[in-house]
């Protein structure tokens, strides 16, 4: 009699979970439907209630879809503070299918990504290198990495031309005949700024060898030898060096971007978009 007891409440928690989890996917499909309606508060509030009904490690794609909900509503470069709170309730939830599956790499590339939008660079470059062992073929985070490097290096260019009063972009960092101290002003920026310029050459490189079309990677390759010209300071023809191989690298982008439109519009015309 205890026996039978047993075996039916048994049946009965089985059953019991079972219902559970069908109204959490309930909740999650419904989660995704007003997602893709662009309805993020109601999404939200579906995702939330899918992870309530199923917290386990085996339904966390429930987090996931609840973090990118919070992640689509971020403005990168806005300060307010409703729209800081949906940036870092995001990386919450990304954290927590880290501590769940530390191997996960969509929320590894959720928070480089939201990192990145919220220009805290040091962390979103700690995330990409770590989606790099992830996914070492994946050309993205390597990019990423490339156009970090630049904006951590542009800056501070910009801010030493200002310096010197040598702001036209096109003209050399330094001043025809500049002083020793301006000379020393651009060697010690050099010595901080090449180590990141280099990485971000090598990162971009590695980037179009995995997509050899990668024409955003062409244009920030561009960027950086601009940057590596300033940094070479008094060496004129080392900077000239740069600067050709910057022009060499416009080139290349805008032939990938021309070759680019051009598959877009045969696959437009093959697919009766165009007549």
């Amino acid at each position: 009699m205890k026996l039978a007891a047993a075996v039916a409440l048994a049946g009965g928690i089985v059953s019991l979970t079972a219902c559970t989890k069908l109204e959490a996917r309930d909740q999650l499909n419904k989660g995704v439907d007003a997602y893709k309606a662009a309805q993020f508060n109601a999404a939200i509030e579906h995702f939330q209630n899918a992870i309530k009904l199923d917290p386990g490690p085996d339904f966390i794609v429930a987090r996931l879809y609840l973090a990118t909900a919070y992640q689509s509503q971020f403005v990168p470069g806005g300060t307010s503070a409703e729209n800081m709170q949906l940036g870092n309730q995001a990386i919450a939830v990304y954290k927590q299918v880290l501590q769940m599956q530390p191997n996960n790499a969509n929320a590894v590339a959720g928070l480089a990504k939201m990192y990145y939008d919220m220009k805290k660079l040091d962390d979103a470059r700690t995330y990409y290198q770590r989606l790099i062992k992830l996914e070492p073929n994946n050309p993205t985070p390597y990019y990423s990495i490339g156009v970090i490097d630049w904006m951590e290096t542009f800056q501070p260019d910009t801010d030493l031309r200002k310096q010197l009063k040598t702001t036209d972009q096109t003209k050399p960092l330094l001043p025809p005949k500049p002083s020793r101290k301006d000379v020393e002003a651009c060697r010690d920026l050099s010595a901080t700024s090449m180590p990141k310029i280099e990485e971000g050459m090598a990162s971009l490189q590695k980037a179009m060898d995995l997509r050899a079309d990668y024409a955003d990677a062409m244009t920030y390759m561009n960027l950086l030898y601009r940057q590596k010209a300033d940094m070479e300071c008094t060496d004129t023809a080392a900077a000239r060096q740069d600067l050709d191989a910057a022009n060499e690298w416009v080139s290349k982008s805008l032939a990938a971007r021309k070759a680019e439109q051009a598959k877009a519009d045969e696959l437009a015309r093959r697919s009766g978009g165009i007549h």
